[in-house]
């Protein structure tokens, strides 16, 4: 059976028959950080054995858990999919890294990965991905404001950012939606922290609402997606 997991934030875990991924880890604050998450589910990482892949869009700690990431690869022997940038960063061995940049696509285990520009100014090098698999194609945003060429992408699945500050909010992801026109919608990225505190009915009343076919799909920790 494959499916799609909500583990937390923007922390998906993809199961598939031929592979397991994971996008953009995030189980650990560090110390430097003073923020409090809400609550994740109870041992998400009972949840994470036997991965392969491993996505990271940007090198910010709640994208990019290096801790959690390298205790994967160390047990696992995943590999990691990101940029340089972030790649550099962790205690890992070469053939466990697979740099990937804007327009460039890879094939890992029978899935392909693409990596697109997304417009997050305080991030080095940030990515979005488009994963085929299993006949479908799924878009993880990332973080990222509303850009003209997201009109370019087309997805069956598509993880959007609403919890605005530091990505778009809800009027954006919207509009995003209408572009790409997705399958289902996922909304990603928010009430984590206080500062990206947003409303999912709101998010999902609008595209109800609206003249798209888009079945807007609001998982709750721990909520999957069959595919």
């Amino acid at each position: 059976m494959a499916f799609l997991q909500y583990l937390h934030h923007s922390f998906f875990k993809l199961s598939l028959p031929s592979c397991t991924l994971l996008i953009d880890p995030f189980v650990n604050i560090p110390k430097n950080v003073n923020l409090k998450p809400r609550a994740m589910k109870a041992n998400v990482k009972k949840l994470l054995k036997g991965t392969d892949v491993i996505l990271v869009s940007h090198e910010h700690f709640d994208h990019f858990d290096k801790q959690l990431i390298e205790e994967i690869v160390a047990r696992d022997n995943a590999c990691v999919v990101a940029h340089d940038h972030v790649l550099s960063q962790l205690n890992i061995k070469r053939p466990n890294k697979c740099p990937l940049t804007v327009n460039k696509k890879i094939n890992l285990r029978g899935v392909s990965i693409e990596a697109f520009p997304v417009h997050h100014p305080t991030s080095f090098y940030p990515l979005g991905f488009k994963i085929g698999c299993n006949g479908h194609a799924i878009l993880h945003l990332g973080d990222t404001f509303l850009m003209d060429s997201f009109n370019k992408l087309k997805a069956d699945i598509l993880m959007v950012p609403i919890g605005g500050t530091m990505t778009m909010d809800i009027t954006d992801a919207v509009k995003v939606v209408k572009t790409i026109e997705p399958k289902v919608a996922i909304p990603m990225h928010y009430n984590t922290f206080d500062l990206i505190k947003a409303s999912t009915a709101e998010f999902k009343e609008k595209i109800e609402n609206s003249v798209l076919d888009t079945k807007p799909v609001i998982l709750k920790l721990g909520g999957k997606l069959r595919l």
